[in-house]
Order: C-alpha cells, then sequence, then structure tokens
C-alpha cells in the first residue's frame, strides 16, 4: 500500500518512533524503583539511583527501532480507524520490552495500559474494519487464549524441563494483549512470538553465547510478534476466508 497518504502517515510516524526512544529512556529512569522489581523485591542501588537505561545509544537504537516498526506496519495495513491504538500499544510495547530485556520484568502498570489500549482497539476494530474483532466476545476468547495457553506451556515447562518456561508477567501480556486480536490472531502472536525465540535461541547456540541455565525473557519476543503480527494480518486473513469458504462447502471434514 504505497499511496500518497500512507507514505506522508509512515513518514510521520517514523518521525514520532524516532523521538518515542530517548522519551522512553527517561520514562523507564523516573518511574518508581519498585514497578522494575518482583513484588516484595528490594530495589537496587542502580534502580534507586543509578541511570538505569542511557539514550545513547540504548534510546537511538529504541527510536530507530520503533520508527521501522510504525512505519512498516502503516505500509502493511494501511491508514485504519485503530493506527491512532497501534502507535499507543507499540509506544507500550516498546517501554515493555527494554524493562524485561533488562531487569527481565514486565511492570504491571504497562500491562494494565496494554489492556486498556487493547479493549479500546477492540471496540474501534469491531465497529469498523473487523480485521480483528468480529463478535463481541471475541476480545474474551482472545484474552483467554492468551493466558491459559502459556500458563499450560509453563506447567509442562517445569514438568518436563524442571524449570519456569514463562514468567506470569509474560502471561499476563498475552492476555492483554488477547482483548486486542482476538481469538485467531491472538493464536497466530503466541506462534509468531515463539518462533522468533527459538531463532534467536539457535543462533546464540551456534554463536556460543548460550549459557547453561540462562534465561531469556519472553516479553521482547512477545512485542516484536505484535508487530509481525500486525505486518502479515493482511497475508493471513484470505487464507483464512478461504479455509471458511471450503467449510462451508463441505469439502473439509
Amino acid at each position: 500500500m504505497f499511496s500518497l497518504t500512507n507514505i506522508i502517515t509512515a513518514l510521520a510516524l517514523a518521525a514520532l518512533g524516532f523521538v518515542l526512544g530517548p522519551l522512553s529512556c527517561k520514562v523507564l529512569n523516573k518511574i518508581p524503583a519498585p514497578w522494575l522489581c518482583d513484588y516484595e523485591e528490594t530495589p537496587s542501588e542502580e534502580l534507586l539511583h543509578g541511570v538505569r537505561y542511557k539514550i545513547k545509544p540504548t534510546g537511538i537504537f529504541m527510536g530507530v527501532v520503533i520508527a521501522l516498526c510504525m512505519a512498516s506496519t502503516v505500509f502493511a495495513c494501511g491508514v485504519t480507524f485503530v493506527l491512532p491504538c497501534i502507535v499507543l500499544i507499540y509506544a507500550d510495547l516498546l517501554l515493555i520490552a527494554a524493562s524485561d530485556a533488562k531487569y527481565t520484568i514486565i511492570p504491571d502498570q504497562f500491562t494494565i495500559a496494554a489492556a486498556l489500549i487493547s479493549l479500546i482497539f477492540a471496540v474501534i476494530d469491531f465497529f469498523t474494519d473487523k480485521n480483528f474483532i468480529t463478535s463481541w466476545y471475541s476480545p474474551l476468547l482472545g484474552a483467554a487464549a492468551g493466558g491459559l495457553i502459556l500458563l499450560i506451556l509453563d506447567f509442562l515447562s517445569n514438568l518436563v524441563f524442571k524449570k519456569p518456561g514463562f514468567g506470569f508477567g509474560d502471561v499476563k501480556l498475552m492476555a492483554a494483549l488477547g482483548l486486542m486480536f482476538g481469538l485467531k490472531y491472538t493464536l497466530i502472536l503466541i506462534v509468531i512470538s515463539s518462533f522468533i525465540a527459538v531463532v534467536h535461541f539457535m543462533v546464540m547456540i551456534f554463536a556460543g553465547k548460550a549459557k547453561k541455565g540462562i534465561y531469556m525473557p519472553m516479553g521482547p519476543y512477545i512485542c516484536l510478534g505484535v508487530v509481525l503480527t500486525f505486518m502479515t494480518q493482511p497475508l493471513f486473513d484470505p487464507i483464512f476466508d478461504m479455509y471458511k469458504a471450503l467449510l462451508e462447502m463441505d469439502v473439509l471434514p
């Protein structure tokens, strides 16, 4: 979708995204230290008095990444009624990815913000394009599926590998995002996020950087998965429609 409107919008959002990188560092440096700790954990001296995130190079890198994500989403999905919600969720996910990557924690405050944005997104999408939310109960199914599947996978990881597969922060985040994507695309989000995590882990193994017992926070992969889910939605939609048509023709069992 390379119309003039899309190009202008993509450039504007890319500029906004580049500003959001350094701004996110300032936000993460100002939030209360307990937000970046587990429950009842005492904040470290770095969290209390140190500089948690440096604008150079971290903030610049974050700005470039979010700028590319915003511009790519516009070209993939076009300018729609839900675009403001996508911008807001990307800004929130940037904070989530950064906090989880460095401190292996997803603050509940950011997750609540994601849930509120997702709910607004769901309402707008349901009454306009219906790209993700096609019924009033779609957000509920998406939230339930997102949280429950990660809980099941975490249970299996504890059972088989004797260590957690996902943190409860990941479970809450996936449930919040499920409100936005509905059942079908929440499942796609989980698959995409897991695939990215596995590929990254394999790369680390081949590069000799994977250490025994290393913990890889899932939040950044979920956040990147959200972007890729938006970008691939135009590709998946015709596949779903074709499958539905085949079912209605009784061709498939």
